[in-house]
């Protein structure tokens, strides 16, 4: 009997204890697949992911660089055009190269840039003041400010089809009253440029009032066509601001020249065969007989203005405005020009 109970006990001792039952509920369940599933990825963070992408297809279309450099030449160009012209000078007869019409932009652009620059940064300095003080209001009246906002803007923009048609009654009653010069030229349009922006501003204002009111966004499309009219409307007006500027800078710049006697202008001795008709003012004539040679007439007082392949544009340095008078000599055999240090 001892033994019996002695094996009995034994075998329970050898016997392997009995696992604990898995808990089978939904709870379990869940959580144990919680626990084993892999942790989410961070939710990326939220980007105007059109503006980008259209900022990127626009980089590889236009090139910083080349709207630099095309900026810079057609300023140049206007400029130096605007200057010959005074002088009844064809920019087409000379043969100006592109470094020259580079060379000469900067000067015609640093002013009207300094200032454009200048007026850019207020002007967002003021946006920026303005949506600042509306958001620290309890309820801020995104939508009253939009609309007052929109319509200034739209009230300016009317005014661009007057500045950049000029029908006579605006070039002859309105354009009058602004000082003559470059204040004349560029102070419409960039009232034009100011009224795109302002537009811009109010387009702003009502995408943050719906943020605001929670309101799903609506006419996401409509929206960006018109933000991107509005800055193709900035980007023109200041474009034909810098154009009207540097055409009005040239003209003042030869007629500066012409007053101050070209004072930085080259200036010549003419040699000629026969006697040279003219009706330039201050040009004194020298007659050195026959043992000068074949020139034996000189004029001392003419300045260089020009130079083509085939004739040169001289002017006096008597010259005086509006009896302005240009000399047109052929560079052939029977003249000769030296210059005076």
């Amino acid at each position: 009997m001892r033994d019996a109970r002695a094996r009995g006990s034994a075998r329970r001792l050898r016997r392997p204890a009995s696992r604990a039952r898995p808990d089978r509920s939904p709870r379990a369940a869940a959580a144990a697949a919680a626990a084993s599933a892999p942790e989410p990825a961070p939710a990326p963070k939220p980007r105007d992911d059109r503006t980008r992408a259209f900022l990127e297809k626009a980089a590889y279309v236009v090139a910083p660089g080349s709207v630099i450099v095309g900026l810079l030449y057609y300023v140049g160009r206007t400029y130096m055009t605007s200057y010959y012209v005074h002088f009844g000078i064809p920019t087409s007869d000379l043969e100006l190269s592109r470094d020259s019409y580079l060379t000469v932009s900067p000067n015609a652009l640093f002013l009207p840039l300094w200032l454009l620059l200048c007026g850019g940064l207020l002007a967002l300095l003021l946006f920026a003041w303005i949506e600042r003080r509306l958001a620290r209001r309890e309820d801020p009246p995104w939508r009253r400010a939009s609309l007052a906002c929109g319509l200034a803007g739209g009230l300016l923009l009317l005014l661009g089809f007057l500045v950049f048609i000029q029908p006579r009654w605006w070039t002859r009653s309105v354009l009058p009253l602004l000082q003559a010069g470059w204040p004349r030229t560029v102070v419409p349009p960039l009232v034009v440029a100011f009224g795109a922006a302002l537009t811009l501003f109010a387009l702003r204002l009502h995408q943050l009032g719906r943020r605001a009111r929670g309101t799903p966004a609506a006419g996401e499309r409509v929206q960006a066509l018109a933000g991107a009219v509005l800055v193709g409307l900035l980007t023109m007006s200041l474009f034909f601001a810098l154009a009207r500027y540097a055409d009005e800078a040239g003209d003042s710049q030869a007629a500066s020249d012409s007053d101050s006697g070209f004072a930085e202008k080259v200036n010549v001795l003419v040699y000629s065969r026969s006697p040279l008709t003219h009706d330039a003012r201050g040009i004194d004539y020298t007659d050195l007989g026959d043992t000068s040679g074949p020139y034996r007439h000189q004029y001392r007082g003419f300045v260089l203005l020009a130079k083509s392949s085939a004739r040169y544009y001289l002017a006096s340095y008597d010259r005086r405005r509006p009896k302005d008078v240009t000399v047109v000599l052929r560079d052939d055999d029977t003249i000769r020009i030296e210059t005076l240090g």
